[in-house]
């Protein structure tokens, strides 16, 4: 039976403690000294129990066996001891600690709780299981923060699998999702070229709805650089950025390479708004400068050297205005275009605006109708400039025949563009199409133990008028050809498979002739999926391109056959496996050959996990890169390993290292 021990509450109501209530089975005064047995302890949101207590002549609480704290809900700790001199210093030995901010768990030797802080000695801190955890880091001491919910860790090593992987002096973990000012986590890379890239953001929180990112860069063998971003919100519908930056190369790595630049820089203003003006209408800015394309290149986040941005030499900026309404939408587009392959841009083709208007499909006396109307300006520093104006109009009637079995439409559109360099006197350029469409489709559902969904359709186009006067290369006459153009669209489905197929062709009545036959099917079969996407030439009887795939998938196995095919192209199969060694862990890998060349093109090796408290995944690549010369084509191969790791909740490294091989 619990007592309730009412002097003690007199006695501990005073400055030490806050208002203590304590239960106990039994309570005997031994000099001054209350010894309780299986206590009961309530004070400050907590409840403390034990199998034994003491309460000194100096209102010092001691608990032993068994002692365990639950506080506001948030967190519990189980103990050997505990010694409390006041509600906001409490001392306590071979300690268990469980907090929900950090979803993880402490075990130390000793903690010291004072105010908000715990101190901890001695301690492993993980948020896997307790039991054999797969990660935990040893430290010799670390501080908690209940209000910042912070972890401060010193002298301390990470353990995987029971290997020590690493030694830091200090490593401080943030649980807190608001956002607060700091580190982020670095980026690292390796380029052959340019050596080991090494990018540290620097978060800075400026106010409630702007933050600010700051990221030097380095790259050992090139240069190094700093890249900024400045974001914002600046109403419930609104938001963007202003991004900036400047790397300058080695003069070594500018006179080797012999590049144009040796300073690159640039900057990005991005902003997207919605109810500008009314409740329809949006607004969407893109703003874009560059030296060249490498400012790009060598933002601090290409850690992984994706070259991709090298290769596209036109920078584009965007203002888009749009108003929208249930029937109409009216549209302005301005762009600017930077052609980094020109030392100057005055020649280069700017849109300033395009002017849309567009009628939404509607039905009005049983016809259907749109409109769309574009204004194009075509304007540049040098030179003459240029109006193009176009309008599409379709007009259609519809009809249902045979009780809905069968649906008949007649379309009847109008294409019509106008052109001309409004500051000299040369040519107009003008073209006009009209063409009448006949379509029949219908679509049939069979329903029971196979369900069939059935829908062809066969559309017949003719040209009933068409005239073009064209002088410029900025406008164009869409080409229109009388065809005829016949597709299905099945699928079929029971109880173990479903099939989806799609069927397209069209014939050409001018020329008589067929286009390539497009062909898609999808088959679910148990534990295998088809899946086959060709094209087939009708007038030169062969296939012009074929995709084939083949998977299975039966835990804890699956794998892959796929053939790609593509006339005076390439040809090549990949084979794909994976094997679940248990319902985290996989093991996986990939093997491509070229059956056309006669070369493997790469293979790939790799395991993952996928855990509560942490995920990676490893893997090798080796890639067979052709490389065009002056006698011909050679090969090199390229090495790739990949370095994903994530311990959760406290962040990873995501890595991908290339090491370019031999010709």
């Amino acid at each position: 039976m619990l007592l309730r021990i009412s002097f003690v509450i007199l006695l501990l109501t005073s400055f030490v403690f806050a208002e203590v209530k304590i239960f106990a089975t039994k309570a005997v005064d031994s000099n001054g000294t209350l010894i309780l047995d299986n206590p009961i302890i309530i004070y400050n949101n907590s409840v403390i129990q034990a199998q034994k207590g003491f309460v000194t002549k100096k209102r010092k609480i001691i608990l032993q066996d068994n002692v365990f704290v639950s506080y506001q809900n948030k967190s519990v700790i189980s103990a050997d001891s505990l010694i409390a001199y006041s509600s906001r210093d409490i001392e306590m030995s071979d300690v268990f600690f469980y907090d929900k901010a950090m979803d993880g768990w402490i075990v130390a030797k000793k903690s010291h709780s004072v105010d908000k802080n715990i101190y901890f000695k001695k301690l492993f801190f993980s948020t896997c299981c307790i039991n054999d955890p797969d990660w935990f880091m040893k430290a010799g001491n670390a501080i908690y923060n209940r209000n910042k919910k912070s972890l401060k860790l010193y002298n301390l090593t990470l353990v995987i699998n029971k290997i020590p992987v690493f030694y830091l002096p200090y490593f401080y973990i943030n649980f807190d999702k608001t956002r607060r000012s700091g580190l982020l986590r670095p980026y690292v890379g390796y380029s052959e070229n340019e050596g080991l890239l090494y990018s540290q953001p620097v978060y800075i929180v400026t106010s409630i709805n702007t933050d600010l990112e700051i990221t030097p860069t380095i790259r050992t063998l090139r240069g190094k650089g700093i890249y900024s971003i400045f974001r914002f919100v600046d109403s419930p519908t609104s938001e963007g950025y202003i991004k900036a930056g400047y790397f300058k190369d080695k003069s070594s790595y500018f006179e080797k390479y012999n590049l144009a630049h040796q300073k690159h820089y640039g900057f990005n203003i991005k902003y997207e708004r919605k109810y500008v003006f009314s409740a329809y209408d949006s607004l969407y800015m893109n703003l874009k400068y560059a030296k060249d394309v490498d400012y790009f290149y060598l933002d601090a986040y290409n850690y992984k050297f994706n070259d991709t941005y090298l290769s596209d030499k036109l920078i584009t900026s965007e203002l888009n205005y749009i108003d929208v309404t249930n029937t109409n939408l009216y549209g302005a587009y301005f762009k600017y275009f930077i052609d980094t392959s020109k030392l100057s841009n005055d020649s280069t083709w700017q849109i300033l605006p395009q002017l849309n208007y567009h009628l939404f499909l509607n039905k009005k006396y049983g016809i259907l109708n749109l409109v769309d109307v574009n204004i194009y300006n075509y304007y540049r520093k040098t030179g003459s400039n240029f109006v193009l104006g176009n309008v599409l109009m379709p007009v259609s009637l519809y009809y249902s025949l045979f009780n809905d079995y069968l649906k008949f439409k007649i379309t009847e559109t109008l294409n019509a563009g106008y052109g001309f360099y409004y500051q000299t006197s040369s040519k107009k350029s003008k073209y006009t199409n009209l063409f009448t469409q006949i379509k029949l489709y219908t679509s049939l559902t069979k329903a029971g133990s196979i369900i069939h969904v059935f829908s062809p359709s066969l559309t017949l186009n003719l040209k009933n008028y068409s005239k073009s006067d064209i002088y410029t290369d900025l406008m164009n006459a869409p080409e229109i050809q009388n065809s005829l153009n016949f597709n299905l669209f099945q699928i079929i489905e029971g109880e173990r498979f479903k099939l989806t197929h799609t069927l397209d062709d069209t014939y050409f009545l001018s020329s008589e002739k067929f286009s390539d036959l497009e062909n898609k099917l999808n088959l679910s079969i148990g534990k295998f999926v088809y899946d086959l996407n060709n094209r087939y030439s009708i007038e030169k009887k062969f296939i012009v391109y074929n995709n084939f795939k083949i998977s299975y998938n039966n835990e804890p196995f699956n794998g892959s056959i796929s053939y790609v095919y593509q006339k005076n192209i390439s040809e090549s199969v990949t084979l794909g496996a994976g094997y679940k060694i248990n319902t985290y862990k996989k093991l996986y890998t990939e093997y491509s050959y070229d059956t056309d060349k006669k070369y493997i093109k790469y293979w790939l090796l790799g395991v993952k996990l996928d855990k509560k408290c942490w995920k990676y995944n490893f893997s090798f690549k080796q890639s067979r890169i052709p490389v065009l010369e002056d006698e011909g084509i050679s090969y090199r191969k390229d090495n790739i390993i990949t370095v994903n790791i994530e311990l959760k909740p406290i962040g990873g490294l995501n890595q991908t290292f290339v090491f370019k091989g031999n010709k």
